[in-house]
């Protein structure tokens, strides 16, 4: 009977090691993926900010690049649900088709 409680204990731990193994992997790709968010929320808010445009894509610009977190949030809901047409920039991706690209890539 040892034996096997031994042997049940042996697989619940490799079970449970996967577990951890698993918990460490996510938790890199979360650093990584809050890395390239900040840093790609840096470069369009500093880009986005500086653009001449008319009223209405600086509201856009405001309501969506507005601030390094509010773009952060926004490059998340682009990246978890990619829906451009979601934001209704339509006006502002056709006067910048770099703009465009930047978020596709």
């Amino acid at each position: 009977r040892l034996f096997r409680i031994v042997e049940y204990l042996k697989n619940l731990y490799f079970i449970a090691y996967g577990f951890v193994v698993a918990a460490q992997a996510i938790l890199w790709v979360s650093v990584v993926m809050v890395f390239v968010l900040f840093v790609s929320a840096v470069v369009l808010t500093r880009n986005l900010a500086n653009a001449e445009a008319s009223e209405q894509e600086l509201r856009y610009v405001h309501d969506f690049f507005g601030t390094v977190p509010r773009t952060m949030l926004t490059l998340f809901e682009l990246m978890a649900s990619p829906d451009i047409k979601s934001l209704k920039i339509d006006d502002l991706l056709l006067h910048r088709p770099f703009f465009l690209m930047y978020l596709v890539t």
